[in-house]
């Protein structure tokens, strides 16, 4: 599932937005993460692209920017609690397409 690879990190060469290139500068000061800005990058321009062909663009954003704000953006059982609303509306938009 497209969110469940971000989850794990994520971010955009054409930016998400904003959101994406944030959330990968957060995600490579993390210990024991071996991904690099341009990995998490590429991933999330994927993940991006895929959300907006299934029309989930909004929903993707919306996580993204909880993402971003996260208490704890390096614990995924903590930021997967913290966003979970947004990451169920975001599955939730990716099932339906």
């Amino acid at each position: 599932m497209l969110v469940l690879a971000l989850v794990a990190v994520g971010c955009s060469d054409e930016h998400g937005e904003e959101g994406c290139p944030e959330l990968c500068e957060q995600a490579v000061e993390c210990p024991g993460d071996a991904m690099t800005e341009q990995s998490c990058l590429a991933m999330c321009s994927a993940d991006t692209e895929a959300a907006e062909e299934a029309g989930c663009h909004d929903a993707w954003e919306s996580y993204l920017e909880c993402r971003n704000h996260a208490e704890d953006h390096c614990d995924s059982a903590k930021y997967d609690e913290e966003c979970s609303i947004q990451k169920e509306s975001l599955s939730s938009c990716l099932d339906r397409s």
